[in-house]
């Protein structure tokens, strides 16, 4: 018989009462608990579930009314980026295939699918002939680990961190830092979510951008469309991977 796990830190309540917000077993405007009735509820003392509170309450997931109680916020409207880098920081999450609906997916990948190729024509104006050799290297590895997921998706994270850092612009910057887990499990989604063929063709897509800037016959602007058609189409195949899982386990 399983044990229920023992929450002992402000950390750990922090991290049930994020993951309670996102799957909406808090619902928005719901009133929560008294602090004392609620510590009894999930087990824990007053102090450290007064702390995980007050840190949502910063996070603008929670509204603390002095002498009313504690009230959900909606993240969709509230929320900040940070809840979804808290969220995929949590021990467990990048396993966790559960917590990505399809609705979060389709969400995230279409906002990828407008910025990335923006970020990818920034780099392409400052390249130097190393920083493509570079690159063409890092997708030829992608190639050769084309079978191997975790190897592809470590490469993957490589190119895009490359990408970035060539682009040289501290929004870009600090936008990238501050969604590394999200974007780890966003990008072994992607990757687990198409074909071996999509695979091939994604990467070579990019591989022949990096030739073509090599050799000063590229046009960005026939590129960057081509490319983002490309990322459209594998966003649509991921989709329809992920319906048709569902259908699966429903029947």
């Amino acid at each position: 018989m399983n044990k229920k796990k023992i929450l002992k830190s402000e950390h750990e309540i922090f991290n049930l009462l994020l993951i309670k917000l996102y799957t909406r077993q808090f619902k928005p405007g719901e009133k929560l608990p008294s602090l004392k009735v609620f510590a009894k509820q999930l087990g824990v003392d007053q102090a450290s579930l007064r702390i995980a509170l007050k840190q949502l309450e910063v996070m603008n997931l929670l509204d603390i009314r002095r002498s009313d109680g504690t009230y959900v916020k909606n993240f969709k409207e509230a929320g900040r980026l940070d809840f979804l880098t808290n969220l995929f920081s949590i021990e467990g999450i990048q396993e966790d295939d559960s917590i990505l609906d399809s609705f979060l997916v389709d969400e995230i990948l279409s906002f990828w699918v407008a910025i990335f190729p923006e970020i990818m024509v920034m780099a392409s104006l400052k390249y130097s002939p190393l920083d493509l050799k570079q690159l063409i290297e890092l997708l030829n590895s992608q190639i050769k680990n084309i079978d191997n997921i975790e190897k592809l998706v470590e490469l993957d994270i490589l190119v895009q961190e490359f990408v970035g850092k060539q682009a040289n612009n501290l929004i870009i910057s600090l936008f990238l830092n501050s969604v590394k887990p999200l974007i780890l499990k966003m990008t072994n989604v992607f990757y687990r979510g198409i074909t071996k063929e999509s695979r091939l063709r994604f990467i070579k897509i990019k591989k022949e951008g990096a030739y073509r800037l090599m050799n000063g016959t590229l046009d960005l602007k026939i590129s960057t469309e081509k490319f983002r058609k490309e990322m459209e189409k594998c966003r649509k195949e991921i989709l329809k991977s992920i319906t048709e899982d569902m259908f699966d386990s429903q029947t």
